[in-house]
């Protein structure tokens, strides 16, 4: 049976570490199922979506203009008006970049600055905003464990839980956003509240209107995306990081260690 629903656009905010990555796996494989329902704009390379991301992420540590991010938001509005469905366009990095990138110690200190600039590309079409949380210490963990993988952060977990111990709660974080584009638009979902884990994103896809039974019909995820780093790996790549190789030269060592996690673990499980 067909089920139609009325357009909306809803923007997927990630957050990093909450299994956005999973989530555009999921959905990619199950276009054909989702097609009659919504139509989800995803980072994949060449696409807006991507570049969107991108660049909210380097406006948020002031490496781009205003109007760098006005075009590109401009450009996902575009790909946003030729589909027929209700559209969710999803990047982790929407909110700006995560703690533990390039001295980031708040929770999205520009996030105010990004969403005035989406409202006033995409306020007409009155976006519904989304955001998925994690229990903040088991995120905090992730996040400084992908900030090494990805960011060349260089500093122990526990100096970033000391540098990140003041940032706000999500329900903070949702006060802000509510408080700038009004809570009827603003959604929260908990990551724990994920009923089936190989179906990631469940709750945005219920969001967007997508009846139980065409979630039910989907092809699972049966393996994870982007997993952590052992600890004997995860400190490896952060003294590498303390080297400042050249980028070709870290890249390769990353991808060394990333590819052979069982190298860095002994009889105890651990360097």
């Amino acid at each position: 049976m067909t089920h139609r629903v009325e357009k909306r656009l809803i923007v997927h905010c990630g957050v990093q570490k909450t299994a956005s990555t999973a989530f555009h796996h999921f959905v990619q494989r199950n276009r054909d199922v989702l097609g009659a329902h919504v139509t989800i704009l995803t980072p994949e390379k060449g696409t807006p979506t991507r570049e969107l991301g991108r660049l909210c992420a380097l406006f948020s540590l002031g490496r781009c203009t205003e109007g760098d991010l006005a075009a590109a938001l401009d450009a996902v509005r575009a790909k946003v008006e030729a589909v027929k469905t209700t559209c969710i366009v999803s990047h982790e990095n929407i909110p700006g970049a995560m703690p533990g990138r390039s001295g980031v110690v708040e929770l999205f200190p520009r996030l105010d600055a990004i969403f005035e600039i989406f409202e006033d590309r995409l306020g007409d079409l009155v976006p519904d905003y989304a955001f998925y949380t994690r229990q903040q210490d088991a995120w905090k963990v992730s996040v400084h464990n992908q900030a090494v993988k990805s960011d060349h952060y260089t500093e122990t977990l526990e100096t970033f839980l000391a540098d990140t111990a003041s940032c706000d709660s999500w329900a903070a974080l949702q006060k802000r956003v509510e408080g700038f584009v009004g809570a009827e638009r603003v959604h929260f979902l908990a990551l724990e509240d994920e009923a089936d884990r190989q179906r990631p994103g469940s709750q945005l896809l219920r969001l967007a209107g997508v009846p139980e039974d065409v979630i039910a019909e989907m092809s699972v995820t049966k393996s994870r995306s982007n997993e952590s780093l052992n600890a004997g790996s995860l400190e490896f790549l952060r003294l590498v990081n303390r080297l400042d190789l050249p980028r070709t030269a870290r890249t390769a060592v990353a991808k060394l260690i990333q590819g052979n996690p069982s190298l860095f673990v002994n009889e105890r499980g651990a360097l």
